[in-house]
């Protein structure tokens, strides 16, 4: 077992889905030897990537995990309960999508990964010249097809893997690029004796003359052999897979277990958001903040100027006592405005024009791997996400309260002058007399802690698992919506119990 980078002990593999379980492998006994580059070959719909995702401890945590029999052995570390914390930085994986976050430029995406393996982020101009990207756009969205896989090989090299794990390196380039990147890798390989490559492929030509060997997924047998670096597939290798191999399980049973992760994946994304309060990543938490405070002020000033202007003109040109009173129509007005109405509107707003931007880039992250990119280099997602988000939201959402309630004052104040000829001190005086310093709190509080909640669920919608374009407008829409309702009630219970 010393030998072996991989292990496989009577081990099986299966899927749970709606009313039964997808057998993919059972008892499957094999030792991959280390040191070795090895292509990993078999049927689309196999369960390839199935198996690259589980030694790469990427298993989606909000979805019912799979079944998993017997032992899986990964540099000496066993699986029994989960991937084991050891193997973080000894493994990594190129995944198909390659996984880079956009939001940074080429470099930047190589010296997050070294600055998470304890490396000088120095040696990323190294690492960029090791997969020819000397001179890399400054931008991810200007990479061509074949610099994007290899900007993902010097990222996956900056923590010097044991083990690299590639899924479909090549998918997507035209014979020549793809013998290009086979090469890197091969490269990148032998530059490193301790390193052990195995390479998820439908294209062998690309990687003629270069392989150590191939572990062959049988779907019909359900199980693995490995064949030597001459392999040719067979018919059989590259059958589609067979339709029994699914036992019947309870659908009631599945759909039960399935609410109760969602109850509970929820209860996780609250307590997680709680557990990361405190900020490690200071440079990523201000900039969201920041962004959050002025990106949406306009609009949220010019929702509260609307309704603080228009409510006060029609008070004063509604007054049944024809100008009478106006002091006190004035008073109640600037009440019900400032500690009520604007607050709530402005809470509206924050979600429409800061929630589906978090929710949407959230979700284009999970959809492209970046998140999953993310727990390859060994960080907490939740650490460069998660808490800018929460304080973002916590912070913003009563800085732009602040704005609008402004806003709803300067408004209030012309429509006065408009409506009733009400000079300013008069005004300033009237539309302040019944407002507290309580008032003051009871507003910032509720706006707090609705940006609170309504990040934890931007958080939960966004970062959960997607396997489309149409999952992430989905996330987007679910957001807006739970994003206005925990708004709506925060605000109606905490203005209840304070004005009852």
């Amino acid at each position: 077992m010393t030998d072996a980078a991989i292990t496989f002990a009577s081990f099986g593999l299966a899927h749970r889905r709606a009313g039964c379980e997808e057998m993919l492998l059972h008892g499957v006994d094999l030792a991959l030897p280390a040191h070795g580059f090895y292509a990993f070959v078999g049927a689309s719909g196999g369960g390839k990537s199935s198996v690259l995702r589980l030694l790469a401890g990427l298993v989606e945590p909000r979805e019912a995990a799979p079944r998993v029999d017997g032992d899986l052995v990964v540099l000496g570390q066993s699986f029994a309960a989960g991937f084991p914390p050891a193997l973080r930085g000894d493994v990594a994986a190129i995944l198909q999508d390659e996984g880079l976050l956009d939001e940074r430029s080429p470099r930047a995406n190589v010296e997050l990964a070294l600055r998470l393996a304890d490396r000088s982020p120095l040696l990323a101009a190294g690492l960029l010249a090791q997969v020819g990207l000397e001179h890399a756009p400054d931008e991810i969205a200007r990479l061509s097809g074949g610099m994007r896989k290899r900007l993902a090989v010097a990222r996956a090299l900056a923590s010097s893997p044991r083990l690299l794990l590639c899924d479909e390196p090549t998918a997507g380039l035209d014979p020549s690029g793809a013998r290009a990147i086979a090469a890197l890798l091969r490269d990148a390989h032998d530059q490193d004796p301790r390193r052990t490559t195995l390479v998820i492929t439908h294209d062998l030509p690309a990687f003629a003359g270069r392989l150590d060997g191939a572990l062959v997924l049988d779907r019909a047998r359900r199980t693995l052999r490995l064949e030597g670096p001459g392999y040719e597939p067979t018919s059989a290798d590259t059958a589609p897979p067979p339709g029994a191999g699914a036992s019947e399980a309870s659908e009631t049973l599945h759909g039960l277990r399935t609410l109760l992760s969602q109850a509970a994946a929820f209860s996780e994304s609250l307590l997680e958001a709680i557990r990361r309060l405190p900020p490690l990543e200071l440079g990523e938490v201000a900039r969201a903040t920041w962004r959050a405070c002025v990106e949406p002020a306009p609009f949220v000033a010019l929702g509260g100027g609307v309704l603080g202007g228009l409510a006060t003109f029609f008070a004063l040109k509604n007054n049944p006592l024809h100008g009478g009173m106006e002091s006190a129509l004035l008073t109640g007005t600037g009440k019900v405005a400032l500690a009520v109405l604007v607050p709530l509107l402005a809470g509206f707003f924050f979600c429409a024009r800061v929630v589906a931007g978090a929710a949407a880039r959230l979700g284009a992250m999970k959809r492209t791997n970046q998140i999953a990119a993310l727990q390859m280099m060994g960080a907490q997602p939740a650490n460069l996400l998660l808490t800018p988000l929460v304080w973002s939201m916590a912070v913003g959402m009563p800085v732009l309260t602040v704005v609008a309630c402004v806003a709803a004052t300067f408004a209030g104040l012309l429509a006065a002058a408009a409506a009733s000829g009400t000079p300013a001190g008069g005004f300033v005086h009237a539309w302040f007399a019944a407002i507290t310093g309580r008032d003051a709190a009871v507003v910032l509080g509720k706006a707090a802690l609705s940006g609170f909640l309504v990040a934890v669920a931007c958080w939960h919608l966004g970062a959960g698992p997607k396997r489309s374009s149409a999952d992430v407008g989905l996330a987007v829409d679910r957001a807006i919506v739970a994003g206005m309702a925990i708004v709506l009630t925060a605000h109606a219970v905490a203005t209840f119990a304070e004005y009852s």
